[in-house]
């Protein structure tokens, strides 16, 4: 039982029945275990110390042995165990006087004379003789008498040597410790001072012959090269671009054009252009071509046969978003100015703020314009047309500078052959947005010009040429053949495109496309203002576009509820559209 050495346990006594002893176990000598530190276990669960460091208690005595606490692995009791292992003679010998012992003491408890144990072997008798009769006061006097009594032939007993047998190992790996002899720290400050490294380097080049050329380090050495291939990850030296100065930016000339300024019409070069142009534009198209992958297939649908679709949102329980006429709409906003006082200015910050909150959060992400990436941020272009939209894409592109993110306008609106005036609210946005420090362009060679002195690539694009208030296919012969010119850009390109209320191509009024086909944005989002348009959902009757093709988004511009009580055609829009976003979500059924 030596494998207990060091383990604490309770002793339970078969009489007083239940009476408990606490102890660690030092040694176990025949029949009795000898406890080290014991104290009683009262019923109550406390303790009351013995006056004695080490008590012997007969096996006999003893009901039932509990372990409280194991041996700890670097104590005294685990190096006796070991030493155990060691002694494979000697614990034959000790074993068999250890039986011998065993042998005398049996024959002392049946009467005979022995010396060393019988005097022991009396108070053992009486102390179990008492404890039957209940002669004990206390649990203290049974202890006391118990322990007393075994001190006097303690010294006469002999250890149980038990041998362990490893049945992983036949003989047990005994390592002896290692003597660890300590040095002197070594000091190397005053060692390096001995060392005079410029002597012996000047002695080595005293006496080097070789020449400079023969050295394997001339064969190793890289020519300068002025081209690299394009899968050799070269950091070029940033750019002195001017980006981030914000001196108020001259758009005068963006406004009105130069006399010798002159737009290629569509599927046509003019002779001057024809070299430069075309270059720039096919080697610029290529490398968004490369970035830029087109998710959707844009092709309309060869049937016409219309199909049904609705709006849903989980922000009202899935249930059905009415949508608004051009004329509902326009009826809410001037309502929104005649009676609160909310005008276009008003309402179009309202709905710059909210979109370019979702173009961050959703589209470019919030990480990369944040303080811990080192990257440049990336660049928004931005389509303006002189409507509501467009004033709405300038201010949404004033708030995307202003979080960091690098934004071109470029303004379709040429006053030399423009039918109308550009509108006081867009010229309002465009003088704010080149305060700040904006770019504004008017032409498709400008864009690539100016891309190309940008560092960060073009990732995105907000198209807002049309709105529900125009529509391009009523431009005259200059603007329209500009315009097709830069739709055909940006489709080519694959940039993402976010067109607002309704993709630049199709009628506000009624959601098809009724000259070219070609004339279309490719949009992969669509963010309505305010209100949606029915004409968003046409768009999927009649086969432009394919349900879970394009994202939708409902954006708030701050109409009050109580202008859908002013008439009742617009009570059926009266309904809290917004809660904690500026945005939500809206899926086509």
């Amino acid at each position: 039982m030596s494998q207990f050495y060091g383990y604490t346990v309770d002793l339970v006594f078969k009489e007083p029945a239940g009476k408990t002893v606490r102890g660690i176990i030092e040694r176990i000598v025949e029949n009795e275990i000898v406890l080290k530190n014991p104290a009683l276990v009262l019923p109550d669960g406390s303790y009351e110390k013995v006056n004695k460091k080490e008590l012997e208690i007969q096996t006999q005595e003893i009901l039932d042995l509990n372990v409280v606490e194991l041996a700890k692995s670097n104590s005294k009791y685990i190096k006796k165990q070991m030493k155990l292992l060691k002694g494979k003679e000697k614990s034959k010998d000790v074993a068999s006087n250890d039986s011998k012992d065993s042998k005398d003491s049996k024959d002392s408890k049946e009467g005979r004379d022995v010396v060393p144990t019988g005097k022991k072997t009396k108070k053992y008798t009486d102390i179990s003789n008492a404890s039957t009769n209940g002669s004990f006061s206390s649990d203290s006097e049974l202890i006391a008498a118990s322990s007393s009594g075994s001190s006097s032939g303690a010294s006469a007993k002999k250890e149980l040597d038990v041998k362990y047998v490893d049945i992983y190992n036949e003989k047990p790996t005994i390592t002896k410790p290692k003597k660890v002899s300590q040095l002197e720290e070594f000091d190397f400050a005053s060692n390096l001072q001995k060392f005079d490294k410029e002597s012996v380097f000047k002695n080595i080049s005293k006496h080097d012959k070789v020449d400079q050329s023969s050295r394997l380090v001339s064969f190793n050495k890289v020519e300068h090269m002025d081209k690299y291939g394009n899968d050799e990850m070269i950091l070029t030296q940033k750019q002195n671009n001017d980006w981030d100065n914000n001196k108020a930016f001259d758009y005068s000339n963006i406004v009105k054009p130069l006399a010798n300024d002159h737009v290629t019409k569509y599927n046509e070069t003019s002779p001057s252009d024809a070299g430069e142009n075309t270059s720039l534009s096919s080697s610029y198209l290529n490398s968004l071509q490369g970035r830029h992958a087109s998710n959707t297939s844009f092709e309309r649908k060869a049937s016409m046969t219309p199909t049904f679709a609705q709006f849903f949102s989980s922000v009202y329980d899935d249930s059905p978003i009415p949508t608004c006429s051009t004329l509902q709409l326009s009826s809410v906003l001037s309502a929104c100015k005649e009676k609160f006082g909310l005008t276009n200015q008003i309402l179009n910050e309202n709905a710059g703020t909210s979109i370019s909150e979702l173009i961050i959060t959703n589209i470019i992400g919030s990480f990369r314009i944040g303080f811990k990436n080192h990257n440049e941020p990336p660049t928004v272009l931005l389509l303006v047309g002189n409507n509501r939209s467009g004033s709405i894409a300038i201010n949404t592109g004033r708030h995307l500078f202003n979080r960091g993110l690098k934004t071109i306008v470029f303004l379709l609106y040429d006053k030399e052959h423009s039918e109308e005036d550009l509108l006081a609210e867009v010229d309002d946005e465009l003088k704010r947005y080149s305060d700040i420090g904006g770019k504004i362009v008017n032409s498709v060679p400008q864009l690539e010009k100016i891309l190309k002195t940008v560092e960060s690539p073009l990732e995105f694009a907000l198209d807002g040429l049309q709105g529900f208030d125009s529509d391009i296919n009523d431009l005259l012969e200059t603007e329209l053949d500009q315009v097709i010119q830069l739709i055909e850009w940006c489709n080519e390109s694959g940039l993402p495109m976010m067109s607002l209320d309704i993709p630049t191509g199709l009628s506000a009024s009624s959601g098809t496309n009724e000259n070219d086909n070609t004339l279309l944005i490719k949009s992969k989002y669509l963010v309505s203002v305010g209100l949606p348009l029915s004409s968003a959902l046409n768009m999927y009757k009649f086969g432009y576009f394919e349900k879970g093709n394009i994202t939708h988004y409902l954006a708030d511009c701050g109409i009050p509820r109580r202008v859908f009580n002013s008439k009742a055609s617009l009570r059926k829009f009266d309904r809290r559209w917004f809660a904690d976003s500026g945005t939500i979500d809206l899926k086509v059924v």
